[in-house]
């Protein structure tokens, strides 16, 4: 099936949920899958970015609408054409972003973290441990510019964070990369060790699609973290940090 069509396919069936209240306006959120942002709990969406995008809704008194879409919508040539107004789901505000995407303030602080299994004992010598990386993934550029700069790194590559994560559990590796908050969420869920020394930080922010709504989505973003609601919804799903 074409990639057009089966994106549209995935949009009908891929779930509209609406947050039950009976506000006159909508605002129409793309949530982008993938643990703790936004992922299934059984029938039932859960997740980070699904939390707080609920509670700007009620701050903003609009009626939200979230589409669950696929990481392959944060394209610029597509991402315009899905008729929402933000696209959201623990994405990094990267500058290659920033220069084709307008972005929310950000709301999370987060980075790229090494996940290392809880019965290995590592001292951060990358030669002592095999790595495993996500195929096309930051990691696995990372650990190919230390094999050019004749590090002896050994590493494995897979097509996902599940396989990354089975792998870890039943020891075929030993550490991985991940996002900083998801380090921290599978440390909580799995027992995983987060190393302290991040490879880099970098804040997550919304994509925003209707410019109109810029400021009053900053606006309600400043609100809640003044008044700590996001900081409590990010330690509900992965403690204090």
């Amino acid at each position: 099936m074409p990639a057009r069509n089966l994106l549209f396919v995935s949009l009908l069936i891929a779930t509209l949920l609406i947050f039950p209240y009976t506000f006159g306006q909508f605002l129409k959120v793309g949530l982008l899958l993938g643990e703790p942002y936004a992922y299934w709990s059984s029938t039932k969406l859960s997740g980070i970015e699904y939390d707080i995008w609920r509670v700007i809704g009620v701050e903003l008194n609009m009626n939200v609408e979230f589409y669950v879409l696929p990481f392959s919508v944060l394209d610029v040539s597509l991402a315009p054409k899905l008729g929402l107004d933000v696209i959201a789901g623990g994405i990094h505000m990267t500058d290659e972003r920033k220069k084709v995407f307008k972005f929310t303030q950000p709301y999370i602080n987060s980075g790229l973290a090494i996940v290392i299994r809880k019965d290995v004992k590592w001292d951060g010598d990358i030669e002592k441990i095999t790595f495993g990386v996500k195929k096309g993934a930051t990691g696995e550029k990372i650990v190919q510019d230390w094999v050019k700069s004749g590090k002896k790194i050994k590493y494995s590559t897979f097509v996902s964070n599940e396989e990354i994560v089975t792998n870890l559990l039943i020891k075929k590796i030993d550490g991985a990369f991940f996002d900083y908050i998801n380090a921290l969420y599978l440390s909580k869920k799995y027992g995983f060790q987060v190393h302290k020394d991040l490879i880099y930080s970098i804040n997550i922010g919304a994509v925003v699609l209707n410019i109109s709504l810029e400021k009053k989505l900053n606006d309600a973003i400043s609100k809640l973290e003044s008044v700590g609601t996001i900081k409590r919804i990010l330690a509900s799903y992965i403690g204090a940090f």
